[in-house]
């Protein structure tokens, strides 16, 4: 958010892909990054999808979350969504 304490060393969204998508491939074009949960924990919104499904990158992995944006948004808001929840929704294979 434009005017919030960065948490990384980008600004803000905009910053982050102003040189497009991530170069290392490890992220897949189309999801932006939108919340650093610390240790290296990524929540991602895929703006492919309409609906805006969420992800979720961990350790160089990334997998859905099974929640869109709006469900994220809810959860996060109502502490009901949290670290833990999407470690756990890490595919197992």
């Amino acid at each position: 958010m434009s005017g919030g304490a960065a948490q990384g060393n980008f600004a803000d969204i905009a910053e982050l892909y102003q040189d497009g998508p991530d170069p290392s491939g490890r992220i897949p074009a189309g999801l932006v990054l939108i919340y650093d949960w610390g240790c290296a924990i990524w929540s991602l919104v895929d703006f492919r999808d309409p609906a805006g499904a969420m992800w979720c990158n961990h350790e160089g992995e990334c997998w859905p979350q099974g929640v869109n944006l709006a469900e994220w948004l809810t959860g996060t808001l109502a502490g009901t969504l949290t670290v833990e929840a999407l470690l756990e929704s890490r595919p197992t294979s």
